[in-house]
């Protein structure tokens, strides 16, 4: 699959929430031969949130919060992209293998 210039972020990781708890964790998941490219900053009311191409979203919508859960990509091409991955969570990994 290729993502080519997306308006905000190439692939977003979220999770909902209810009553503080996560539902539905990211587990089991594995991408192959995904490439991103031309993720770039919006300009909008939305740029400190655009420019990714994976992002591990941190604190989503009200009511919701960091993406839970562990994701695989094999075969992963990343370019011109503002910011190639974003994960500033504990609770998401990303791997990410040749």
């Amino acid at each position: 699959m290729d993502i080519v210039d997306p308006t905000y972020s190439g692939i977003m990781f979220q999770t909902n929430y209810v009553g503080g708890q996560p539902q539905f964790p990211i587990k089991d998941t594995i991408l192959t031969d995904i490439s991103v490219s031309g993720a770039r900053k919006s300009g909008d009311a939305f740029d400190a949130r655009s420019g990714f191409g994976l992002w591990a979203n941190e604190m989503p919508e009200a009511g919701q919060g960091p993406a839970v859960g562990e994701v695989t990509f094999n075969g992963l091409k990343l370019s011109g992209n503002a910011q190639d991955v974003k994960n500033t969570t504990s609770t998401m990994k990303i791997n990410i293998n040749p």
